[in-house]
């Protein structure tokens, strides 16, 4: 056997093994390939179920930030709503100083603080009203009468001559005392979001 022959022997026989290994290569290309396609048919629907419940879950998330966002501008309308009522009511007070009855009034707001006054004398703040009634009904000469502060709305207002004690029984006071009990009586009154 000459180099010619030698030379197309081992040609043949290096093409004989790179078919063999091309073969062999495609046949496990197309193993992996096949391998590969049943993996992802088997994790597609993992993969597709995962996104689904992520998507939804992103979704979910949206929808009660969304609910969040409303329920709390609804509360702040409702919170609105009430401070606007109770503001009304307290513009209104100094008209019940005008009412027939509040005379009457007076002198029961009077009574109330009557057994809290301090011993010696008294000064009582009263407005002009409740004043000309408390001084028809009042013979205690200890009781010295001075006008209620412009802050207040009707009533009385006792103190020690030293002014270090100090008891209100004014339409405003009463009212700042029952702000937050109305307040929860005006909220629960209000509708809500689904009425």
């Amino acid at each position: 056997m000459g180099y010619d022959e030698l030379t197309r022997h081992l040609i043949r026989t290096a093409e004989t093994r790179r078919d063999g290994i091309l073969a062999r290569a495609r046949d496990e290309a197309v193993k992996i390939t096949e391998e590969a396609r049943k993996k992802s048919e088997t994790v597609e629907p993992d993969v597709r179920d995962s996104t689904a419940g992520e998507a939804e879950r992103a979704r979910l998330l949206r929808m009660n930030r969304a609910r969040q966002e409303a329920n709390e501008a609804w509360l702040r309308a409702r919170a609105g709503v009430v401070d606007a009522i109770l503001a009304r009511v307290e513009e209104l007070l100094p008209l019940l100083l005008g009412e027939a009855r509040y005379p009457a009034v007076a002198e029961r707001l009077y009574r109330e603080i009557l057994p809290e006054f301090p011993a010696g004398n008294v000064i009582l703040r009263a407005d002009g009203v409740a004043r000309v009634a408390l001084e028809r009904s009042i013979s205690d000469a200890r009781i010295r009468f001075e006008p209620l502060p412009e802050t207040e709305i009707g009533g009385v207002e006792a103190s020690d001559e030293d002014g270090t004690f100090l008891v209100r029984n004014t339409l405003r006071s009463r009212f700042v005392k029952a702000r937050p009990a109305l307040m929860v009586e005006l909220w629960k009154r209000l509708p809500g979001p689904d009425e």
